[in-house]
């Protein structure tokens, strides 16, 4: 059973945390885009056939540097998004059951 302080509990996590949330998805998109982005300025700092300096910026130090704070953001956006999911069905349970008692 779900409490009203519950239900409350998950309302104000779901309000505090918003501008949080779309700061991480933000810093996920970035990271997302800044991969590609040390890929290609890796690649014009080598020489040799496409394929061959491909290969060597996804073996590189900025590379790696940057595919690790790509898996960093996209983990913790992923955590809170998984927190905010179990906030929204608490309320949604809590809801329900609020339906169920004045149905009788």
């Amino acid at each position: 059973m779900i409490s009203d302080d519950d239900a409350e509990a998950a309302s104000e996590y779901l309000r505090d945390n918003a501008k949080r949330y779309g700061q991480m998805k933000g810093r996920m998109e970035y990271a997302s885009g800044n991969l590609r982005r040390v890929k290609s300025l890796v690649m014009i700092e080598l020489d040799g056939g496409l394929g061959d300096r491909e290969t060597r910026a996804y073996a590189s130090v900025p590379y790696k540097a940057a595919l690790e704070e790509q898996r960093d953001a996209v983990t913790e956006y992923e955590t809170e998004r998984a927190l905010r999911e179990a906030a929204v069905y608490r309320i949604e349970v809590w809801r329900s059951q609020g339906a169920a008692r004045r149905q009788g």
